[in-house]
């Protein structure tokens, strides 16, 4: 019995078989892209990548043909409005050029006496003021040339500020992403901040419910990732404070509770700090509480970057030697 090939096979091997073609991009496009994905006009977009409106509009139709998709809508009124797909791109197209750029941008050795260039890192408040700042300080002086540049971590999407180009996160570790390069950094706990000059706790080194209940206190609005692992007895007893004053930050805890007796609840990191330049105290609070562990998180493709790796291990550095300084003052 003789079973013919189909007629488009007959005589084909399987290694010759030809492969469906390939829908290519020209990679170029891809900065005409992100600006257009976020500019919020199309005139916009090409000043942001130094195109005139004609080459940015002819941009545009070879995306539209590249993608099927109009990606982005322009109304009578000058405003425009992504598509579903625009949407979905915006992200993933700035973290392919935040790649690209890494890449390019690659050196294999860091002199921080001679070296230039801009570090974004992602925090806190809290962390900014305990731990970025104090670095960034001996930064200066070590690396001339070294750029740092903070901006907002939002704790409810971290991966936003890698969208918007931060090369490093410090957050939780309970809010850590997934996928990325991860490195323990410190541990902390919440704790008191008085007045040396308290009238009732200035000699103490911890206060006891009763005390923590009978005070007043002033809050910070900032709180909320130094409160995600107490129990709830914990929880109830915060909720139970008696509330004298509320500030936008633990950074102006200080200046309100010097020449009082109000009692702060925060980082203990950030009060020891306050504590060794500014006359008040950081005091054990009556909680039963796990420590938060800070973590440094970058993604993998950073992960050989000497300048990186060289900031990352100057945090590291101020860590020690602040916390054998700490143990030191207080004795133990």
């Amino acid at each position: 019995m003789r079973i013919d090939k189909p007629r488009g096979d007959r005589g084909r091997s399987p290694a010759e078989t030809p492969e469906p073609p390939v829908h290519r991009l020209n990679l170029n496009l891809l900065y005409p892209l992100d600006a257009i994905l976020h500019a919020p006009t199309l005139t916009e977009a090409g000043r942001r990548v130094r195109l005139s409106q004609s080459a940015m509009s002819h941009a545009l139709r070879r995306l539209r043909d590249h993608f099927g998709d109009d990606l982005v809508i322009h109304h009578a009124g000058g405003d425009q409005q992504l598509t579903s797909l625009g949407m979905a791109l915006r992200s993933e197209v700035r973290r392919v050029l935040r790649d690209v750029d890494g890449t390019l941008n690659f050196a294999l050795s860091f002199d921080p006496s001679t070296s230039t260039g801009t570090i974004t890192v992602a925090a806190s408040d809290v962390v900014e003021q305990m731990l970025l700042g104090p670095v960034v300080q001996r930064l200066l002086a070590a690396a001339p040339g070294l750029a740092i540049n903070i901006v907002p971590l939002d704790i409810d999407v971290p991966q936003r500020a890698l969208d918007r180009g931060a090369d490093l996160l410090l957050l939780p570790a309970e809010l850590a992403l997934p996928d990325l390069e991860t490195l323990p950094i410190l541990t902390e706990y919440i704790s008191c901040l008085i007045w040396r000059g308290h009238s009732e706790l200035a000699d103490r080194f911890d206060i006891d419910e009763a005390q923590y209940r009978g005070a007043r206190h002033v809050i910070a609005g900032d709180e909320r990732m130094l409160t995600m692992t107490v129990d709830r007895s914990t929880a109830d007893l915060l909720k139970a404070r008696r509330i004298a004053m509320r500030t936008s930050s633990q950074a102006a805890l200080p200046g309100i509770i010097i020449g009082s007796d109000l009692l702060a609840t925060g980082s203990s990191w950030l009060f020891q700090y306050f504590a060794s330049i500014m006359p008040v105290r950081a005091v054990a609070a009556p909680f039963v509480q796990e420590g938060v562990v800070t973590v440094a998180q970058w993604p993998a493709y950073r992960r050989r970057d000497p300048m990186l790796a060289w900031f990352v291990a100057q945090i590291e550095a101020y860590v020690a030697l602040f916390s054998a300084n700490v143990r030191a003052r207080d004795g133990h």
